[in-house]
């Protein structure tokens, strides 16, 4: 199975492709499950033109690909909006950079993370280096928090290639169950990198790591 469930349309500010060619060029290549994860920043009030959106998507390429409704939530600071947002609908949520200096304090994050019902997981973050800031044992937190991780094959952050060479890393998502998705970021079809993806879903396989949430 090819999960890619970081992609972002022309709902984002920096989105260059359109719902319907993101979705179209991950069944050409033979994606499974497709997350769409528009910025929330971005879709702003029209939170319920897009969540429809995507669950017309859900029909219309039923039996083609797997769509998820997911959303992007940036904690450089935290949204004050976020408590008037309608997230009904919406299958998942990533938090981003949560590990950026600028961002909100982890344990006021955690608080806040009890106000989503639908599954939560963290985009391109080095988790071991905010246990190391923090003096946690991430793998731990993420696992009594139900959080998953995410592996962004995207190119821009170094934790992933860290994650990919060293063992003892993955032995501690592994034995610790911490649900793994992989993410392309995609924001425009020209920068796709397909073989990446693969790479990571392989690597989510044979290492026997769990899956972020039943699809």
């Amino acid at each position: 199975m090819i999960m890619d469930l970081h992609n972002h349309t022309t709902f984002s500010y920096d989105g260059k492709n359109t719902l319907e060619e993101i979705i179209e060029n991950a069944v050409e290549h033979g994606v499974d499950v497709i997350g769409i994860t528009d910025h929330q920043f971005s879709i702003g009030v029209h939170i319920r033109e897009y969540v429809q959106k995507l669950l017309e998507c859900k029909v219309r390429y039923a039996g083609y690909i797997k769509v998820l409704a997911g959303l992007e939530i940036g904690t450089r600071p935290r949204p004050d909006d976020l408590s008037t947002y309608d997230t009904a609908g919406l299958d998942f949520v990533l938090f981003e950079s949560l590990d950026d200096y600028r961002s909100m304090d982890f344990f006021e994050f955690v608080q806040w993370r009890h106000r989503f019902e639908c599954p939560v997981g963290l985009a391109h973050c080095d988790i071991f280096a905010m246990g190391e800031r923090y003096g946690l044992d991430m793998t731990e937190v993420l696992k009594s928090e139900n959080i998953f991780w995410e592996l962004n094959t995207s190119g821009n952050y170094n934790c992933y290639y860290d994650f990919l060479t060293n063992a003892s890393k993955r032995e501690a998502i592994r034995s610790a169950g911490i649900g793994v998705s992989v993410g392309s970021d995609t924001h425009a079809l020209s920068e796709y990198r397909f073989k990446q993806l693969v790479r990571a879903n392989e690597l989510v396989s044979s290492d026997g790591l769990r899956l972020p949430f039943v699809f």
